[in-house]
């Protein structure tokens, strides 16, 4: 299996209840069991469920362990890590009915997904968080282009701090991704750690049936991340 590469799942892909569904509740460890009941949604809990079952299987097919004896076990930053393959790295990511997993090997990897399910205020959200060059282009686009430009930034923001481990706490405007579209590459503040570490991106915008789209952005120390390809990208729970 080639590294790095992405799993899409959907809710509706394991119908609720179904015997797939069931046959899935082995896998999840006491400890995420007992995660998943203080989701108070019955939705929510499902995506946790499907969650943790992607994870498992796909870390399981990789690194020939089963899936339910995998053992997680978070680093010096809470970031979760695999006990039982540690160079095995990945990252999880939900929007709407979409769940994101990518896995990348010896390398720092995030994933951040939109499913834009209502309008939003681009311009205020840019102007308070997003570094200024950003802002000057988000204001520049052409209307029907800003909702692209806008999930374009933000998932690959949300997906570099994701790869940090540190989350978008260490502030959205540290990271200057305005000249990305280009060819022009990225730009991080000078006092931020591991700015000069080989920061990888991808970034691809996947029609959906009802004539939306999914943003979904790859952020990572792997160099093979900025090569991901359709083929890269899978659906569904592996076997």
């Amino acid at each position: 299996m080639t590294l790095p590469a992405v799993w899409l799942l959907h809710l509706d892909d394991i119908p609720h209840s179904s015997p797939e569904a069931r046959a899935l509740e082995i896998l999840l460890s006491s400890d995420e069991r007992a995660r998943r009941e203080r989701y108070r949604g019955e939705d929510a809990r499902y995506q946790f469920l499907l969650s943790r079952a992607l994870l498992r299987r796909v870390l399981g097919s990789i690194s020939g362990e089963r899936p339910e004896a995998l053992v997680f076990q978070p680093n010096e930053s809470g970031k979760p890590l695999l006990a039982n393959v540690p160079e095995l790295r990945f990252s999880l990511s939900h929007s709407g009915q979409w769940i994101a997993l990518a896995v990348s090997c010896e390398a720092d990897i995030g994933v951040d997904i939109e499913q834009p399910l209502r309008p939003r205020n681009f311009l205020r959200i840019a102007n308070h968080y997003f570094h200024p060059d950003e802002q000057e282009l988000l204001a520049s686009s052409p209307p029907e282009l800003l909702p692209v430009h806008f999930y374009r930034l933000w998932t690959m923001k949300e997906a570099f701090f994701k790869g940090r481990g540190t989350g978008i706490s260490e502030g959205l405007s540290r990271i200057n991704l305005s000249g990305f579209h280009l060819g022009q590459g990225i730009a991080l503040a000078d006092d931020l750690p591991g700015a000069a570490d080989p920061w990888q991106f991808h970034y691809a915008m996947l029609p959906l049936p009802d004539t939306s789209h999914l943003h979904l952005a790859v952020a990572g120390t792997d160099v093979g991340i900025s090569e991901i390809c359709q083929e890269h990208i899978r659906r569904g729970l592996p076997e």
